[in-house]
């Protein structure tokens, strides 16, 4: 990464840069310097029948609807169509909303909007799922007066401010049907067009409560291949980029025309290991497997430095994530083979699972293939579409799975309940029917969870949070691989990308063009 420009680096040194290929070319632009033209990773326009489709725009990015909280650099909760919060009992919360926010129809938000918003789409539209992910059930959010909301949690849950800190959890109008198009919000920007699922184009919204933006408009395109996306970027058809193709990333670092530039995210990659499958159920065989790879050469080789090396299964975006605390599993191979011996190995091939759409997947594959192979371990790789992978992951029928593991939303706790405790949504089937699960050492374990997610003190959360972490790592429950980033690539003379450590909630307010 030695050539990978950091975000507080970056852009103040690219303002002056004399661009000719690039600058005001981009198809969608117009050649207006208030007009700009991006490309995310994942398609904008939300296609496809899924929860997250808000009739045929993604609330990611795009900047049209906004929740009542939103998330600061350093991953922690944000007053934002609230203005305050106040945990009033062990299950019940206050918000204090904003007053003259104004929704793209020029009707003000108020309390009845908030409440119907939970009520009559997040808690009853969105499926069962959510009354777990933000421990409300219907009837759970009440009006006090017209700018306060109360809401009551199912259980102690202080992650609850941070958790709705996400662009799922917008708020809108009760004639908003987002579900079939009529797309309403508060955000900076309104959705204007929508064209055939290939792209969607937003313009700036005059009376937005934080003051108009400066872009006059945005366009989404569509190009989920990292190939596509590159080479519209190169064309000058598009203004901004996410993850470029890898193969091309030096090439970027070195042309003046193209800002490049990097972010640490809230994802990390790595291998999750099923304890309750011989012959991974033996501790000393995960040890081996750990032992066996070097995480910077996996960063530097495989993924053209874009990665952090990692020791844990948390990406150190997030404040209790441990780091120095957890061993370090350094890549020695005749420490493996001896752990190896020790174990109860026999010589069967491992199945190692990898979902067919993983970015870098079978390269990762092919590299664990190789480093265990040496410590005399084999595997068997299977790359599968998301549903087969699922039913393999959900009926135990496995060894080891290649996966990516994050938060859109600042409040992270899940990332351990959800993986790792026992009646997270990983292993609660297998742990209620069987008594098993698939990643979670339970016990001690599980207890720490239980303080880290229950507590209101940060001290008091990082300590258990951080202690649970040490046992999963000294228990070899997963091969930590790297923490994610993801990289932006933009016409040099763009200023102003209001990057976020989670993608999602990019700003665009202050984009502009230098010439």
């Amino acid at each position: 990464m030695n050539s990978t420009v950091s975000r507080r680096q970056l852009l103040g040194g690219i303002g002056a840069a004399a661009v000719s290929g690039l600058a005001g070319c981009a198809e969608g632009s117009t050649d207006e310097p208030g007009t700009f033209t991006i490309v995310p990773h994942m398609d904008p326009t939300g296609a496809g029948d899924s929860w997250d489709n808000w009739g045929g725009m993604s609330p990611y990015w795009t900047r049209v609807v906004e929740p009542l909280v939103w998330g600061t650099e350093d991953m922690q909760p944000e007053p934002w169509l609230a203005t305050d919060w106040e945990a009033t009992g062990d299950t019940t919360w206050v918000f204090e909303l904003r007053e003259g926010v104004s929704f793209h129809n020029g009707e003000e938000m108020t309390a009845d909007d908030v409440v119907t918003t939970f009520e009559d789409d997040i808690l009853t539209e969105r499926g069962d799922f959510v009354y777990g992910w933000l421990h409300l059930e219907p009837n759970s959010v009440e009006k006090i007066d017209d700018y306060t909301v109360e809401f009551e949690n199912t259980e102690p849950f202080p992650g609850f401010p941070g958790t709705i800190a996400h662009n799922m959890i917008d708020i809108h109008p009760p004639e908003a049907e987002p579900r079939e198009g009529n797309v309403i919000g508060t955000g900076p920007f309104t959705l204007e067009e929508i064209d055939n699922g290939q792209q969607l184009e937003v313009a700036a919204f005059e009376d937005y409560w934080g003051g108009e933006p400066g872009p006059d408009s945005l366009t989404f395109r569509a190009a989920e291949d990292a190939t596509t996306r590159t080479n519209l970027l190169e064309s000058g058809d598009v203004d901004i980029i996410y993850d470029p193709a890898k193969s091309r990333v030096s090439s970027f670092r070195a042309d003046d025309d193209i800002a490049l530039e990097t972010e640490q995210s809230p994802g990390s990659t790595y291998v999750s290991v099923n304890l309750y499958n011989e012959p991974t159920d033996d501790a000393a065989l995960r040890q081996a497997l750990n032992h066996a790879i070097s995480q910077e050469e996996i960063v530097d080789s495989l993924l053209e430095g874009i990665g952090i090396a990692a020791r844990g299964p948390i990406s150190t975006v997030i404040d209790w994530a441990a780091d120095k605390e957890l061993p370090n599993y350094e890549r020695d191979h005749d420490a493996a083979r001896e752990l190896v011996d020790e174990s109860s190995y026999d010589g069967e091939a491992l199945s190692c699972l990898v979902e067919n759409d993983m970015d870098d997947g079978g390269l990762i594959a092919q590299r664990l293939d190789s480093e265990f192979d040496d410590i005399g371990v084999d595997i068997d790789v299977e790359v599968l579409e998301q549903a087969s992978l699922d039913d393999r992951v959900d009926s135990g029928e496995f060894h080891l799975r290649i996966r990516g593991s994050q938060s859109n939303s600042p409040a992270a706790d899940y990332l351990m309940w959800e993986n790792f405790h026992s009646l997270g949504i990983s292993n609660i089937d297998r742990y209620e029917n069987e008594g098993t699960g698939l990643h979670n050492l339970g016990g001690e374990v599980d207890e720490l969870i239980e303080t880290g997610f229950q507590s209101r003190e940060p001290d008091e959360k990082e300590t258990a949070y951080v202690e649970a972490q040490r046992q999963i790592m000294e228990g070899a429950v997963v091969i930590p691989l790297y923490f994610q980033e993801y990289v932006v690539a933009a016409d040099a003379a763009i200023e102003g990308i209001g990057h976020h450590p989670i993608d999602r909630l990019t700003e665009w307010t202050d984009l502009r063009r230098e010439s």
